[in-house]
């Protein structure tokens, strides 16, 4: 009488390490995410469109089987009750006109869809039998119509759900057949009953082999055959579930993007066979060195991540501390790392976050640069954040500014070139801003300010590990202190601020009032220079300011 594929293939989402999600991350299947309650669920669009196809058809099934139970009550019409078995039949077909009006696709996305389906079956069978008890009982044609809900649900149900309807099924027919005084017609009443019930333990049987196979496939298409981690597209569900839940728990959330160094030697020096090894070695030594509760995935060739659930971006970095150690046993490799709200509030965000600082440390710990070649690797840095904020800065004039400025202070050698790679790279942490509010056009909101002041102790933490640059990172990390203490992130104050951060905090701010920004045109260089007076002893060191009025008129002076 209905028809709906089984909602074993619809997960209440667990966080566990064999929770197992409906979302596609391939381009051929589109997904959606249901939260409601506490309840979230990643349900595959295909899955919602066999549904959708199973009620249809379980529509159309009602309306057959009423069709043809008309016709035998009209044939039959000397027998007593036949108008109201006609009114009966009325009634299981005007849910054939009803069903189709709601709006199913929101049910079957719900927490509350086998609520539905129960109660739809179980009016199915309830009508049966009474159909079956107006008719004389056990003798009537209509008890062969209970076979039909048990067999639609051991199809489509999930076992508990089946088991329901089975014995409400079996339990009706033997009430609805008992009230007839017919003695043969009785004595079929066991012998069919004893049929359906057959039929029940067998439809159980089926309906638990069925899920069985479904969470073996689930488990098989979300997970990577050689190391027995999950897949991308495993691991992105498991991203989003979590990103979900965070909505509403308001908990943080850890990524790790993980790169190995220097795989493909192993595979061209050893073979594929010791770089598969090596693979598998790889994602159980992350899985002993992150926490139980965190999911790994390989997401393809030599590229791993980590989810934290809970994890902030300090307890993230002491993971991605133990999972370095533990990997350099055999391996090298380049960690980035991306938390959940601060560095993005989507899948796509996060992974860019966790993919910049990746990209930014990889590639300055793979080079290690130095002069020329140096202030070219931090220069690409530098050009990407800039276009990404929509601005149109010289990056290399913000050397030259930065230079000249600590050579007037008396600075030389080693200290000249180290100010100059600063000025260059004093933005590096906005890479893993999201771009909703880098290039947001008008103001930012309190918690969007919050993130980009973050900005200056993730680009400390990134140059600080990288080999060769950690005297800087002190450096990035106090480039927004005010001279009167009401800067940050430290609040620090006069000579407290590094004398570095002083001139950089002079040499950024004369730059980004002289470029284009999204929210506001570019000043004159005499405007620029004069808001740099007014702030003098408030927010910029006084004698910085001077030094950089005498480094600005020769600057004029070389380009006229």
């Amino acid at each position: 009488m209905l028809g709906r594929p089984n909602s074993g293939a619809l997960i209440r989402i667990t966080v566990g390490p064999d929770a197992f999600f409906t979302k596609s991350g391939q381009v051929s299947i589109r997904t959606s995410t249901v939260v409601s309650r506490g309840s979230t669920r990643i349900v595959d669009v295909t899955e919602v469109q066999l549904r959708l196809a199973m009620i249809r058809a379980g529509v159309w099934l009602t309306w057959g089987i009423c069709a043809t139970a008309t016709l035998y009550a009209v044939f039959t019409w000397d027998k007593p009750n036949r108008e109201l078995i006609l009114a009966l039949l009325a009634v299981g077909a005007s849910a054939g006109v009803v069903i189709p009006l709601l709006p199913t696709e929101k049910i079957v996305r719900s927490r509350y869809d086998n609520v539905f389906f129960l109660l739809w079956s179980l009016a199915d069978v309830t009508l049966i039998a009474l159909l079956v008890a107006a008719d004389g009982g056990g003798s009537s044609p209509y008890s062969a119509v209970f076979f039909v809900p048990l067999v639609f649900a051991a199809l489509f149900y999930p076992l508990p759900l089946f088991v329901v309807v089975g014995a409400a099924d079996v339990f009706l027919y033997v009430a609805a057949s008992s009230g007839g005084n017919d003695f043969e017609g009785a004595l079929r009443i066991p012998i069919v009953a004893a049929a359906l019930g057959s039929t029940a333990v067998m439809c159980a049987w089926l309906a638990q082999s069925h899920d069985r196979q479904r969470v073996l496939l689930n488990r098989l298409s979300r997970t990577d055959p050689l190391t027995d981690a999950l897949n991308r597209r495993g691991f992105e569900e498991r991203l989003q579930v979590e990103i979900a839940d965070a909505v509403r728990t308001r908990q943080p959330i850890g990524l790790l993007m993980l790169d190995l160094d220097g795989f493909k030697q192993v595979n061209d020096n050893l073979g594929h066979a010791a770089g598969d090894e090596l693979l598998t070695w790889v994602a159980g030594a992350i899985k002993s060195a992150a926490r139980p509760m965190n999911s790994v995935g390989r997401l393809g060739g030599d590229e791993f991540a980590v989810l934290s659930p809970g994890a902030s971006r300090h307890d993230s970095s002491e993971i991605a501390r133990r999972v370095s150690e533990r990997l350099s046993e055999r391996i090298q490799v380049t960690i980035g790392v991306a938390s959940y709200p601060e560095d993005g509030i989507s899948l796509e965000e996060l992974y860019h976050a966790a993919d910049s600082e990746l990209y930014a440390l990889k590639y300055g710990a793979a080079e290690q640069p130095s002069g020329a070649a140096q202030l070219s690797w931090a220069a690409t840095m530098a050009r990407a954040v800039n276009t990404r904020m929509g601005g149109n800065g010289d990056q290399s004039r913000a050397v030259r500014f930065a230079s000249g400025l600590a050579r007037r202070l008396g600075w030389s050698g080693p200290d000249l070139d180290n100010i100059s790679l600063a000025a260059m790279v004093h933005d590096v942490g906005k890479m893993p801003v999201p771009d909703r509010i880098l290039q947001k056009p008008g103001p930012l909101e309190p918690h969007e300010y919050e993130v980009v002041k973050r900005h200056l102790v993730k680009g400390a933490e990134m140059m600080g590990r990288i080999e060769g640059l950690a005297p800087i990172a002190p450096w990035l990390r106090h480039a927004r202190e005010n001279y009167d203490g009401s800067g940050y992130p430290d609040g620090l104050s006069g000579e407290q601020i590094p004398l570095a951060a002083r001139m950089l905090r002079v040499v950024d701010a004369f730059n980004a009032m002289t470029s284009e920004r999204p929210y506001r045109p570019a000043m004159s260089m005499d405007e620029a220079l004069a808001q740099l007076r007014r702030d003098a002893g408030r927010v910029f060191d006084p004698r910085c300011v001077v030094e950089f009025e005498a480094v600005l008129t020769a600057e004029l002076a070389r380009v006229s």
